[in-house]
């Protein structure tokens, strides 16, 4: 997918969004930290990630970058990770379910 293949440069930290996401919902699931992330990078022999002074940064104001996507010239802008919750309701049973 053109997902997979976007690259994501960190001032010289090189990933591509994949490998990052991969961890991340990996350490998510763990109930990681930033330090958690970097170990579960360096697994799939991805690069770490770049210190940053605040590490709020990630989250808050974003982390300065710039994107490559297949087909297109570099793109400056920020990274900012975000969890997104979303709820599912149960569907009620029907009670016709057991006649079918």
């Amino acid at each position: 997918s053109e997902q997979s293949d976007v690259v994501i440069d960190f001032d010289g930290y090189i990933f591509k969004a994949s490998q990052l996401d991969i961890a991340l919902s990996k350490v998510i699931l763990d109930n990681g930290s930033l330090k958690h992330l970097n170990h579960e990078l360096e697994r799939i022999k991805s690069r770490v990630l770049p210190s940053v002074k605040n590490p709020d940064d990630w989250i808050n104001n974003g982390v300065d970058c710039q994107i490559l996507k297949p087909s297109k010239n570099w793109q400056k802008g920020k990274i900012r990770m975000k969890i997104c919750l979303e709820f599912c309701p149960d569907e009620p049973e029907s009670p016709l379910d057991d006649l079918r």
